[in-house]
C-alpha cells in the first residue's frame, strides 16, 4: 500500500489475506454470515458459526481510524464470521502500534496504559485538532445484549480539552445493508457494555503491547512475573472486589439499619396522626355531647322548678306528721319522767336505811377485827416463848454433852483451880442470860415488823411524791398555757394600738423615739427586720417563726456609734433585759447578695418562701440563717427521707416541716438529726393579714386556768404535800426505830461473843490447872443441875403450849365473826353500789327526758315556723315556675335543636342541674384546649397514602435485608471458595505451560507460585543438542536421556533443596555421565538465548489465557527477539491455540517480521499494513 499525502476517504484501507486451505486472496467485502448451530438444536435452525465454531459477543470486527497518530484515515474489517485468528504485519512505521493503541483508548482505556502518550490528546495527529476512533463490535453469540443489533459501534472523538463518545446500534440486513441508531452519548453506558463483553482494557496479558513486550522480556523477574499473573488471572482484583464487596454490603447495611430508623420516626409521626385523627373524632364528639348538653341545659329550671315543688309539699305534709309525732312524743316524755323521778327518790330513802346498817357492820367488824388481832399477837408472842424454851433444851442437852466431855477430859488430867471454877461459873451465868435475851429479842418478830412497816411506807412516800409531781407538772402545763395566753393577748392589744408591736414589746414607741433622734444616727437604722418580710404561703408561718422568731424584732446598724445611741433608747424606755431588741452591725450594700448557693429549683427553701422588701435586710437574713440552704418539706416522713438519705440535696444544711420539726442533712461535716417540733398556733409574725383573736374568750381562758391553777395548789397540792410530809416522818421514826433495834441486838450478839470466847478461856485454863477430883465433882454438880433444868423447861414448853392451843380455839369463832362481818359489810357496800348505780342510771334517764324534752319543745316551735316557711315558699315557686316558662320559650327560639334530641328534652337520665353546669363547663374547656393542640388539616386520606408510604417502606427494608443476607451468603461461598479459586487456577496455568513447553521438545520446567512472598518462579531449562525442530531423532534422544535423568534434577534446580556438601560429588558424577552420553549442560533462564526467552515469554501468556476469558486478545511485536525458528514455532503455535484451542475468542497479533512462512489453517486472516512514516 502506497503512502499517500492528503486525506483521503479509505487511505490506509489495509488489503487481507485468508490463509485458509480452500481459498486464497484478498477480499474485503463482508461475506454473508452464516448464523450460530448449537449442538443439540434441529439442522434446520441457524448458527451464527461455521463447523460447530461458538460465537461469543465483543469481539472487534471492524476499526476505523481519522486523525489518530500517524493515520489520517484507516480502516479495517476483521472477517469474523470465519476467522478469529488476525495477523497484521508490516515493516516499522506501518502504525502497527497505533492500530494497537487506538483499539484501547477507542474503547474507554487511557492514554498512559498506552506506552504512547501520557494524556489522551498526545494522540491526534500532528497538524490536526481532533482526532476519532470508531470500533465495531459483535453483538451476536454468548453474552450478546438483547436490546440491541448485530453490531455495536463506539466512537470515541478526542479533542485538545476533552473525548466524547457515541454509542451506535447496527442492524444488518440479509443484503448486507447497514442501519444505525444512537444508543447513548455517556462513557457510563460504553463502561457498562465493555464489562458486560468481560473486556479488560488493563489486563497486560490480553494488551501485550510492543513496549510491554520488551519490558517483559528484559525485566523477568519473580516479583514483576507475579504482578503479571495477578493482573491476568484477575485474582488479586476479585480479592480486593471482595474486601470491597464486604465494605459495600456493610454500607449498605447501614444505610438499611438507617431508613429502618427513619421508618420508626415515620411510624411515630404516623402514631400523631393517627392520635391526631382520634381526637377530631373525639372532638366531634365532644361537640355534639356540649350541644345537646346546653339544648338540655334549657329545660333544667323548669325540672328544678317542678322537684322543688314537689318537695315542698311532701315537706308540708311531712311536716304536719312530725308535729303531730312530737306533740304525742312530748306528752309521753313528761309522763315517763314523772315515774323515773319517783324511783329515784325511792330509792335514795332505801340508801339512806342501808347506810345506817353499814355504819353499824364497820364498827362490829372493827370490834371483831381487833379482837382478833390482839388473839393473833398473843399467839404470836407464846409462839415465840415456845421456840424460846426449845432454844433453851437444846443449849442445856449442848451444855450436859460439853460437861461430859470435860468430865472425862478432868478424870484424865486430875485436880483443878477453885477460883478459876468460880468466875467460870459467873461467865457462864451472864454467857445464859445474854444468850437468852438475844434469842427473846430474835424471836419476837420484831425485825419483820419493822422492815414491812419501812418498805410500805417507802411506797406510799413515793406515790405521793409522785402526785405531788403530777400536780406540779400540771400547775406548770396551766401556768404556759396562761403564759401563752396572755402573751396572745398583750400582743393582739397592742398590734390593735399600732401594728409594729407585733414585733416586739413596745416596737412602736422605739420607732417614734428612732424616728425623732434621726439627727444621732450616722445612717437611720433598719428595722424592726420583721416590718420587712412577708411570707408567700401562710401556710409556713410556724415552721418560718421557729426558725427567725429571733429577727423579727432586730434593728441593723451602721457603726458601734449608731448601735450606742440605739441602746440609749433601750434604757429610755425601760425595756426589761429579755424584751430589748439585737442590734445587729453591718455595712449598708443596698444590692443583695448575687450568686447564692441555693438547692435544685425542685425543693421549696425558706428563702423561696419569704419577700423581702430591702436589700440590706436580704443579707442580714441570709447571713444570721442561711435560709437559702433550708428546705421546707411538708411531710415528715418525706422530710426523714431526703435529709437521711446517702445522697441529700446539693447546698442543704437542714429542713423544716409544717409542724416545725426540723432535720439535719447526713453530709460528711454533719450526722443526720430529726428533731420533732410542737406544732403550735403561729403569732402571725410575717403574714401579711393580722391575727384576729377573741379578746373576750381569751380572757374568759385565763381566768378558767387561774381558777384551775388556784384550786390545785390550794386544794390538791397542799393536801399532797401533807400527806407527803406525815408519811415522809412516820417512815424517819420508823427508820429510826429499826436502827435503835438492830444495834441493841448488834452490841448484845457481840457482848455473847466476847464471853463465849472468856468462857472457852477459862475453861481451857482450868482443864490444866484444876485438880482432876474437884474437876469431875464440879463437873459432875453442873451436870445434875443442867438435868434437874430440863424437866423444868419441858413443863413451861408444855404449859405454853396449851396456852397456844387455848388462844388458837379463840381465834377460830372470832375469825369466823370477823369474816361474817366482812362479809356482811361486803353485801351491804354491794347493795350500796348497786342502788347507786341504780340511782345514776335513773338521773341519767332523768337528764335524757330533760334534753329531749328541751328538744321536743325546740322542734315543736321549729315546726310551727316551717309551716309558714314552706306555705310562702310554695306560692313563690309556682310564681318563679311561671316564669321559667316563659323565658324557656324565648332561648327555644334563640337555640338550634340538636339532632336526635326530643322537644321537650328528656331529662330522665341528665344530671342535676349544678352537675350539668359543671360538665358544659368542663366540656367547654376541654374542647378548647383540644382544638389548641389538634391539627385539623390532618384528614383521612393522608393518614391513609402516609401509612401506605411507610408500610412500602417497611417491606423495602424487609426485601434489602433479605437480599444483602442473600449476597452476604454468597459472598461468604465465595471467600470460603477463594483459596480454592487460586489453586485450581496455579494449577491450570502451570499445567498448560508445561504443555506448551513440551513443544519445543527441549525445555524442562515449570511454574513455581509463592504466594506469601509474592513471586513467580519460571524455573526453564534448555538440554538440547542441536534443535530439536531441525532433528526430530535428536529430539527423541534428547527427551529419552531427560526422562533418564528425571531423578537427578532436583540436586541442581536453582531451589536448592540439596545440601553443599554432596553438590561437588554429584556435579562431577553428572559431568562424567555427560560426556558418556555426549550432551549438552543444562541451562536456566537466565542462560536462554533471546528467543528462547521470547518463546518462554509466549508460553507464559499464552498459559495466562487458558484462565481468563475475553472476547479478544492482542500481543504487539512479541516475537522481537526471536530467532527465525523460535519464531515461526511461536507463531504456528498461535495459530493453533486460537484457532484449536479457543475458535470462540478473537486473537490479534502484530508483527515487523515477515508473515509469509505462516502455515495456512482455517480461520486464520493476515493483513499487510504499508508504511505511513519515516
Amino acid at each position: 500500500m502506497s503512502r499517500r499525502d492528503g486525506d483521503s476517504p479509505n487511505e490506509n484501507r489495509a488489503p487481507t489475506t485468508n490463509m485458509s486451505r480452500d481459498e486464497e486472496g484478498t477480499s474485503s467485502v463482508p461475506a454473508k454470515r452464516p448464523r450460530l448451530t448449537i449442538p443439540g438444536e434441529s439442522d434446520g435452525q441457524e448458527s451464527s458459526t461455521s463447523k460447530g465454531r461458538i460465537d461469543v459477543a465483543g469481539r472487534v470486527a471492524s476499526v476505523k481510524l481519522q486523525n489518530f497518530m500517524c493515520h489520517a484515515n484507516l480502516q479495517i474489517d476483521f472477517n469474523t464470521l470465519k476467522n478469529n485468528c488476525f495477523y497484521i504485519g508490516g515493516p516499522n512505521g506501518s502504525g502497527k502500534s497505533a492500530l494497537f493503541a487506538a483499539i484501547n483508548l477507542g474503547l474507554g482505556g487511557r492514554g498512559s496504559d498506552n506506552d504512547r502518550g501520557s494524556t489522551v490528546k498526545s494522540y491526534i495527529k500532528d497538524g490536526t485538532t481532533q482526532a476519532k476512533i470508531t470500533i465495531s463490535l459483535t453483538n451476536t453469540g454468548l453474552n450478546s445484549h438483547p436490546d440491541f443489533d448485530e453490531l455495536i459501534t463506539i466512537e470515541r472523538t478526542i479533542n485538545q480539552t476533552s473525548s466524547t463518545y457515541v454509542m451506535r446500534s447496527v442492524k444488518v440486513s440479509s443484503h448486507g445493508n447497514e442501519s444505525e441508531k444512537i444508543i447513548s452519548k455517556k462513557k457510563c453506558d460504553i463502561d457498562r457494555i465493555i464489562n458486560r463483553f468481560n473486556i479488560h482494557l488493563a489486563n497486560p496479558a490480553f494488551w501485550m503491547s510492543q513496549d510491554r513486550s520488551r519490558s517483559f522480556l528484559a525485566n523477568f523477574k519473580p516479583g514483576n512475573v507475579y504482578k503479571l499473573y495477578l493482573e491476568s488471572t484477575n485474582l488479586e482484583n476479585i480479592r480486593q472486589s471482595y474486601m470491597r464487596f464486604a465494605e459495600v454490603m456493610s454500607d449498605c447495611n447501614d444505610m438499611v439499619t438507617e431508613k429502618r430508623r427513619e421508618v420508626e420516626l415515620e411510624s411515630k409521626k404516623l402514631k400523631r396522626m393517627q392520635e391526631q385523627r382520634e381526637l377530631q373524632a373525639k372532638l366531634e364528639t365532644d361537640k355534639l355531647l356540649l350541644r345537646s348538653y346546653q339544648w338540655k341545659f334549657l329545660f333544667c329550671p323548669l325540672r328544678d322548678y317542678d322537684s322543688n315543688i314537689l318537695i315542698n309539699e311532701k315537706k308540708q305534709k311531712l311536716q304536719k306528721k312530725i308535729h303531730e309525732e312530737c306533740k304525742a312524743e312530748y306528752a309521753q316524755n313528761r309522763a315517763e319522767r314523772g315515774i323515773v323521778e319517783k324511783s329515784i327518790q325511792d330509792v335514795c330513802d332505801e340508801v339512806e336505811l342501808l347506810k345506817e346498817d353499814v355504819e353499824e357492820a364497820r364498827t362490829i367488824r372493827a370490834e371483831k377485827l381487833n379482837a382478833l388481832d390482839t388473839l393473833q399477837e398473843s399467839a404470836r408472842a407464846v409462839m415465840n416463848q415456845i421456840k424460846s424454851k426449845e432454844s433453851q433444851l437444846k443449849a442445856v442437852d449442848v451444855a450436859v454433852e460439853k460437861n461430859r466431855q470435860r468430865l472425862k477430859l478432868a478424870l484424865s488430867k486430875g485436880k483443878g483451880n477453885a477460883h478459876l471454877t468460880e468466875k467460870l461459873t459467873n461467865v457462864e451465868n451472864n454467857y445464859n442470860r445474854i444468850a437468852a435475851e438475844r434469842s427473846k429479842l430474835e424471836s419476837s418478830g420484831e425485825p419483820n415488823r419493822l422492815s414491812s412497816k419501812e418498805s410500805q411506807l417507802d411506797k406510799e412516800m413515793k406515790a405521793m411524791g409522785s402526785q405531788v409531781r403530777t400536780t406540779e407538772a400540771s400547775i406548770s402545763v396551766l401556768e404556759n398555757d396562761k403564759k401563752k395566753f396572755q402573751i396572745l393577748l398583750d400582743r393582739s392589744r397592742a398590734t390593735k394600738q399600732n401594728s409594729l408591736n407585733k414585733y416586739g414589746y413596745k416596737m412602736a414607741e422605739i420607732v417614734s423615739l428612732i424616728d425623732k433622734r434621726e439627727k444621732l444616727f450616722d445612717r437611720m437604722p433598719i428595722g424592726p427586720l420583721g416590718k420587712y418580710i412577708t411570707l408567700k404561703d401562710a401556710k409556713w408561718a410556724y415552721a418560718v417563726e421557729e426558725c427567725m422568731k429571733n429577727l423579727a424584732n432586730n434593728f441593723l446598724c451602721v457603726s458601734n456609734k449608731d448601735a450606742k445611741t440605739l441602746q440609749q433608747i433601750f434604757d429610755e424606755l425601760r425595756l426589761p433585759a429579755h424584751y430589748q431588741p439585737a442590734v445587729i452591725k453591718c455595712t449598708f450594700q443596698g444590692k443583695c447578695y448575687p450568686n447564692l448557693k441555693e438547692p435544685s429549683d425542685n425543693f421549696n427553701s425558706l428563702y423561696r418562701m419569704l419577700s423581702i422588701s430591702d436589700p440590706d435586710v436580704n443579707n442580714a437574713v441570709i447571713d444570721k440563717t442561711s435560709c437559702e440552704k433550708i428546705l421546707l418539706i411538708e411531710n415528715n416522713q418525706d422530710a426523714m427521707k431526703i435529709m437521711g438519705s446517702n445522697n441529700p440535696p446539693q447546698n442543704v444544711r437542714r429542713a423544716y416541716t409544717l409542724d416545725g420539726s426540723q432535720a439535719y442533712a447526713n453530709t460528711n461535716n454533719s450526722q443526720y438529726r430529726f428533731y420533732r417540733g410542737r406544732g403550735e398556733q403561729p403569732d402571725g409574725t410575717f403574714v401579711s393579714e393580722e391575727r384576729k383573736i377573741d379578746e373576750e374568750a381569751t380572757t374568759r381562758k385565763i381566768k378558767q386556768l387561774e381558777e384551775q391553777i388556784s384550786k390545785l395548789k390550794s386544794k390538791d397540792l397542799a393536801q399532797n404535800k401533807k400527806d407527803y410530809s406525815e408519811i415522809q416522818k412516820e417512815l424517819q421514826k420508823t427508820q429510826s426505830d429499826a436502827y435503835e433495834f438492830n444495834r441493841k441486838l448488834t452490841d448484845l450478839r457481840r457482848e455473847e461473843l466476847n464471853l463465849g470466847r472468856i468462857l472457852e478461856d477459862l475453861k481451857r485454863e482450868i482443864s490444866n490447872t484444876e485438880n482432876d477430883e474437884d474437876v469431875v465433882g464440879e463437873i459432875n454438880d453442873t451436870i445434875e443441875e443442867l438435868k434437874k433444868k430440863i424437866p423444868v423447861i419441858e413443863k413451861e414448853r408444855e404449859e405454853l403450849k396449851k396456852k397456844l392451843k387455848d388462844i388458837e380455839t379463840q381465834i377460830v369463832p372470832v375469825q369466823k365473826q370477823k369474816n361474817e362481818a366482812d362479809k356482811n359489810l361486803s353485801d351491804m357496800q354491794e347493795e350500796i353500789d348497786a342502788f347507786d348505780s341504780k340511782t345514776s342510771k335513773l338521773n341519767e334517764k332523768l337528764s335524757k327526758f330533760d334534753e329531749k324534752y328541751d328538744v321536743l319543745t325546740s322542734r315543736i316551735h321549729k315546726l310551727k315556723n316551717d309551716e309558714h316557711v314552706l306555705y310562702h315558699e310554695e306560692a313563690k315557686l309556682k310564681s318563679e315556675r311561671d316564669q321559667a316558662i316563659e323565658d324557656l320559650e324565648t332561648q327555644k327560639k334563640r337555640t338550634e335543636k340538636p339532632p336526635g334530641d326530643q322537644d321537650p328534652a328528656d331529662l330522665s337520665d341528665f344530671p342535676p342541674t349544678d352537675d350539668a353546669r359543671k360538665i358544659i363547663l368542663e366540656l367547654g374547656k376541654k374542647i378548647e384546649r383540644a382544638s389548641e393542640g389538634c391539627d385539623m388539616t390532618i384528614t383521612f386520606d393522608t393518614v391513609k397514602e402516609f401509612k401506605e408510604s411507610i408500610t412500602l417502606r417497611k417491606h423495602r427494608c424487609r426485601c434489602l435485608t433479605t437480599v444483602i443476607d442473600n449476597l452476604r451468603l454468597l459472598h461468604d461461598a465465595r471467600v470460603k471458595a477463594y483459596p480454592s479459586l487460586r489453586e485450581f487456577t496455579d494449577m491450570k496455568v502451570k499445567e498448560k505451560f508445561k504443555e506448551l513447553l513440551a513443544v519445543r521438545g527441549h525445555f524442562l520446567g515449570g511454574l513455581d507460585m509463592d504466594h506469601a512472598n509474592k513471586a513467580l518462579n519460571v524455573n526453564v531449562k534448555s538440554c538440547k543438542t542441536k534443535d530439536a525442530m531441525a532433528d526430530g531423532d535428536g529430539a527423541e534422544e534428547i527427551l529419552d536421556e531427560t526422562n533418564a535423568e528425571e531423578e537427578e534434577r532436583s540436586s541442581e534446580d536453582y531451589s536448592g533443596s540439596e545440601s553443599d556438601d554432596d553438590s561437588p560429588r554429584r556435579k562431577k558424577a553428572k559431568k562424567q555421565d555427560s560426556k558418556k552420553k555426549k550432551k549438552k549442560e543444562t541451562r536456566d533462564l537466565k542462560g536462554l538465548s533471546g528467543g528462547e526467552r521470547s518463546f518462554v515469554t509466549a508460553a507464559l501468556v499464552m498459559s495466562l489465557w487458558e484462565v481468563m476469558e475475553q472476547p479478544f486478545r492482542m500481543m504487539d511485536e512479541f516475537d522481537v527477539f526471536m530467532d527465525m525458528m523460535n519464531r515461526k514455532l511461536v507463531m504456528d503455535l498461535l495459530v493453533e491455540l486460537a484457532t484449536k484451542k479457543f475458535p470462540h475468542n478473537q486473537f490479534i497479533f502484530f508483527t515487523p517480521q515477515g508473515i509469509k512462512e505462516l502455515n495456512k489453517v482455517d480461520g486464520l486472516q493476515v493483513f499487510e499494513m504499508n508504511k505511513v512514516r519515516e
